[in-house]
């Protein structure tokens, strides 16, 4: 039969905390690690945590213990110890548990400030008054979440530096763009042409930047944009001999999608302090592909 903790530990959560010092093998089973040291927090700092525990490796976890059902108090002060001592874990050991803190706590996780994990205490009296402890986890860090989470966080930094290298680069005296870049461009446009859907444009990737010519038709415009790029593809010899040494990429996109680029070393991963110099390199590649082409786009 269930029973309530607090009928088992009747001194309170600080019962329950000594308990947990001096069975360091249920907390060892429960979160599947091994914990090196494990102390009273509240020892320390009225803000410390319940409990302190270092694993194995010397990476820190904090733990807070409620009887009873969950309140928001508790894993708020969870979440302010675990920033302030800047531990690798936290650890919320509950009796009862409500659905908003699951979500909380996996939002938590999501995050990724830290691995977070949420623990069930229930005890159990037999038919002779035995008392059965059990320490269950609820939830975790997911290994699929976390990763999905720092991917999202490597394309928005990503993001915000392609963001910067534009807008640095539309400061630019000579290299202004048509359209202000904004967030999740991989290319700005730096001039229009005399044809629909064909344009100068600039780009730039994590370990390169270029100047390109972009073809694109949309609907009824897309056999349009298809002729324009097989012209110029017919021109591929003469076209690269007058832009020669830089190499020239030429790439269907998708249907009615075309580009001719020509890429350079260095881009938004480069130091900050190398891009002006970059920027220059790329202007004047810009310039050079612009004279190059005018020529077969202006007989189009």
């Amino acid at each position: 039969m269930r029973v309530s903790a607090r009928e088992v530990w009747t001194g309170g959560s600080q019962e329950l905390i000594t308990w947990l010092i001096d069975h360091p093998s249920t907390l060892n089973d429960a979160l599947a690690m091994e914990f090196s040291t494990i102390s009273r927090g509240r020892e320390a700092s009225v803000m410390a945590p319940d409990l302190l525990a270092e694993d194995m490796a010397g990476g820190l976890c904090v733990l807070e213990v409620a009887l009873g059902r969950a309140g928001s108090t508790g894993l708020g002060r969870l979440i302010t110890c675990a920033s302030a001592l800047q531990a690798e874990r936290a650890v919320w050991i509950v009796e009862e548990i409500a659905a908003e803190h699951v979500g909380a706590m996996n939002w938590l996780n999501r995050s990724g400030i830290a691995k977070f994990y949420l623990l069930q205490m229930q005890c159990f009296k037999g038919p002779e008054g035995t008392i059965t402890y059990l320490l269950t986890p609820v939830l975790g860090p997911s290994p699929l979440v976390r990763s999905a989470e720092s991917d999202r966080r490597r394309m928005v930094e990503r993001s915000e530096l392609r963001l910067s290298f534009f807008d640095r680069l539309a400061a630019q005296n000579n290299a202004p763009v048509m359209v202000a870049p904004v967030r999740g461009m991989t290319s700005v446009t730096h001039r229009l042409t005399k044809l629909a859907g064909v344009t100068y444009n600039f780009v730039v990737d994590a370990k390169e930047c270029g100047a390109e010519v972009r073809i694109v038709g949309v609907g009824e415009r897309q056999r349009d944009a298809l002729a324009v790029y097989q012209v110029l593809f017919e021109q591929r010899q003469s076209i690269e001999a007058a832009l020669s040494p830089e190499v020239l990429v030429w790439e269907s996109l998708g249907s009615g999608h075309f580009r001719i680029a020509s890429m350079i070393p260095g881009g938004y991963e480069s130091p900050e302090t190398e891009w002006d110099e970059m920027q220059a390199l790329l202007m004047e590649l810009m310039g050079r592909l612009r004279a190059v082409f005018k020529k077969y786009l202006h007989k189009l």
